[in-house]
């Protein structure tokens, strides 16, 4: 059955703990953030306020079936259920339905980022390092894995790439994943590949 909605791609999203979601549910809340990043948003109490604006509770409940809102703490935390890796299986699904047959003819491109403000946080042990795999022409995130450091973003890259639909599209990556077991990743899951081979001259006294 095809489906209709954000939040229909979100209903089966599973969660670190269980969660009946009667009053307000975990896909309300994906769907709800999900609107207000395309709004230009940057986090999660901007977002809150503007969801709880009278005109945008009625285009929630009008499009989405969102007839609830809870208050911001309640929201952040059920965001904070969500497991990272169904997150990126339902919303590669999303992206997916969205460019629907033209994702066979896309540029892939992975790479890995370090999140400064994530440095001073007790709660890392290390800067936060998340791998992402972008579609170029769309310029949406296809899906994102975090690791510990960039030591890790290799094997994430071709974790990434066993997750998402990549038959038919070309994968473009820096020089850190000009690597024979992620090229034999890439072709076994049917994509084509450009990565880039820097090579380093030495310097001569």
């Amino acid at each position: 059955m095809e489906k209709n909605s954000i939040s229909e791609y979100f209903a089966e999203v599973e969660t670190v703990e269980e969660y009946n979601g009667y009053f307000f549910s975990v896909s309300a809340a994906i769907t709800i953030s999900i609107l207000g990043t395309f709004c230009g948003l940057r986090n999660m109490k901007q977002i809150h306020q503007w969801a709880s604006n009278g005109k945008i509770r009625k285009f929630l409940s009008q499009n989405y079936g969102i007839e609830n809102l809870v208050c911001c703490s309640w929201y952040t935390q059920v965001l904070g259920l969500i497991k990272p890796v169904s997150f990126n299986e339902c919303f590669a699904k999303w992206v997916m339905s969205s460019v629907k047959e033209d994702i066979k003819n896309v540029t892939l491109s992975f790479d890995g980022k370090t999140v400064r403000s994530t440095a001073k946080m007790k709660k890392y042990k290390n800067p936060l390092h998340i791998v992402s795999a972008q579609i170029a022409e769309y310029w949406i995130t296809f899906g994102q894995k975090s690791v510990d450091d960039k030591s890790n973003e290799i094997p994430a890259v071709r974790e990434l790439i066993e997750l998402l639909e990549i038959e038919g599209c070309l994968i473009v990556a820096d020089a850190l994943n000009c690597q024979k077991e992620t090229v034999k990743t890439i072709i076994k899951n049917g994509g084509g590949y450009l990565l880039s081979a820097q090579r380093h001259r030495g310097v001569h006294h």
